[in-house]
């Protein structure tokens, strides 16, 4: 089973209302809860990260701890007297422990929920949404809490116009009637969903959740205000199409600059090249110039109003956004009906992790303009979603030397150019013979075991 998002635009439309009653209404509830939200998700943050820490307040209070700590990290403490002091500190920590139990014995996003609860900015919000809210924001904190002790990140901070979270279960389902549907929300408002034009194709994929069946709503919704119009964002469970694939049969995808993606399997002549590299660079180097030519005018303009001066590259950036998103969509969905029409059993694709970065984590200087055009990883995770839809695993594989490496005897050859590799084993039957260098990554890539995740 796989899970896709959908972004629906909603039209504030009450039943005995006129349009302009209605949109009164809606628009009315919506900033009620959208001037106060981000408030409550950044003292859930705080609370959170300080029920996280409170230990570590305490130890660092606690004199004697601090002293057993110094001592122990002295080069002139002796064996006997180091193991005294750990026995010490692992009694102190064990008293620190027992004392923060009693102060905070609930589970932190439970203490945190009621802290925040209790707060006048949460009072006109309905439990529904905080419940969610409080969700998120705990899971947000749990997956960056890593990020956060190395120092590589800061506490999130939440600004206003965030989506509003609530649970489109119950009271709050998706309803029918007729050729349309109806979203109930709060403060006894509704919406209807509007599909436009429909080229994501939603309306069917919400006529497989409310009449079919076959689809399934995640219970965690969100409404979003942008451009003066409000959208439902939905998550949906799409259950995995039944395909027979070959036993053994793989995939690589191998995805670079001259070619967007070149797909080959692990034993037989299927290969592709998907996609045109330099007319995919072409295009944004054009975005690129129009960005630079908009930034010099906007420091020959005069007067206040950032957000007016900025409005035109803001526009931009969104065209670009949407034409690489689509770009990317384009390529996965051909990969992954190749993979399907090959009957392979699964794919697999170089992890791209740490890519172009020293071991301090910053960009090298070599990988800077690479990494500015680089949308490989969005890539990626469109042919993981879409490959899961038709029942195919997707597997990531360490990416060392598979660009370098001949993929009929295994051995190191030349790289001679980007787009061409040449194998210097004597004894290969492809000695000194010129391969396109991305459609042997490809066979690398698929032939590979080294299976990272």
């Amino acid at each position: 089973m796989s899970k896709i998002t959908r972004k629906i635009e909603i039209i504030p439309d009450i039943e005995g209302l006129t349009h302009d009653e209605s949109n009164k209404k809606c628009y009315g509830a919506f900033y009620t809860f959208d001037k106060n939200l981000y408030k409550v998700a950044n003292l859930l943050v705080s609370q959170l990260y300080g029920l996280d820490n409170l230990l570590s307040f305490m130890r660092l209070q606690n004199d004697e701890y601090v002293k057993c700590q110094s001592k122990l990290s002295l080069k002139s403490t002796t064996d006997a007297e180091k193991e005294n002091l750990k026995k010490r500190i692992k009694k102190i920590d064990a008293e620190l422990v027992s004392i923060k139990n009693g102060m905070a014995p609930k589970h932190p996003q439970t203490f945190a929920y009621r802290a925040v609860t209790n707060c006048v900015y949460a009072k006109n919000i309905p439990s529904d949404i905080l419940n969610t809210l409080k969700q998120d924001v705990y899971k947000h904190f749990n997956d960056t809490k890593k990020e956060q002790f190395r120092g590589e990140r800061s506490l999130t901070t939440y600004k206003r116009g965030m989506p509003v979270p609530f649970s489109i279960e119950k009271k709050h389902a998706i309803v029918c009637d007729g050729d349309n549907y109806y979203l109930p929300w709060f403060e006894d408002t509704r919406f209807r969903l509007n599909f436009g034009r429909d080229k994501s194709n939603n309306r069917a994929i919400i006529d497989n959740c409310i009449k079919t069946k076959r689809y399934k709503l995640c219970a965690a919704a969100k409404i979003q205000l942008k451009d003066k119009k409000l959208f439902l964002l939905v998550t949906v469970d799409i259950p995995a199409t039944e395909t027979t694939s070959v036993k053994g049969k793989v995939m690589g995808v191998d995805l670079g600059v001259v070619n967007p993606a070149y797909v080959a399997v692990n034993d037989g002549p299927e290969r592709s090249r998907i996609g045109n590299g330099e007319a995919f660079q072409k295009q944004r180097d054009v975005f690129r110039r129009r960005f630079r030519e908009l930034q010099r005018s906007q420091l020959t303009q005069g007067g206040h109003g950032r957000k007016h001066k900025t409005k035109a590259t803001e526009t931009l950036r969104g065209k670009e956004r949407n034409w690489v998103q689509t770009e990317n969509h384009r390529i996965s969905r051909e990969i992954v009906n190749l993979a399907s029409r090959w009957k392979v059993e699964y794919i697999q694709m170089e992890s791209l992790k740490g890519y172009g970065k020293n071991q301090e984590g910053e960009v090298e200087d070599n990988h800077k303009r690479l990494l500015g055009r680089w949308s490989y990883f969005e890539l990626q995770k469109d042919i993981e979603y879409k490959a899961a839809m038709v029942g195919i695993q997707v597997k990531y594989i360490n990416p060392a030397y598979t660009s370098q490496t001949c993929h009929v005897c295994g051995q190191r050859g030349n790289r001679i150019e980007r787009d061409t590799f040449i194998c210097t084993n004597p004894e290969c039957t492809c000695y000194n013979q010129a391969q396109d260098a991305d459609m042997n990554a490809a066979i690398n890539i698929a032939k590979s075991k080294d299976v990272v995740k």
